[in-house]
């Protein structure tokens, strides 16, 4: 499970790194190999009972609009 901070810790140096990755498309891919971009990012309070985190930040995802191609090599 992926926590906020570390979250922000990737994405930061990702963008101090690079200024091509300051401009990189987003996608989120599924285990069955789909690919999906991100329609938005938001703060959920959880209503559930006993759960160990009181809020949760969700990604919504839209099927591709146009595909991006197939990854050559991670950097």
């Amino acid at each position: 499970m992926l926590k906020s901070q570390e979250l922000e810790k990737i994405i930061k140096k990702f963008n101090d790194k690079s200024t091509v990755a300051k401009e990189a498309r987003i996608s989120i891919k599924t285990p069955d190999g789909r690919m999906w971009d991100i329609e938005s990012i938001f703060l959920a309070e959880n209503k559930i009972i006993g759960a160990r985190e009181s809020h949760r930040i969700v990604i919504r995802v839209v099927p591709e609009v146009a595909s991006p191609g197939r990854v050559i090599k991670k950097l």
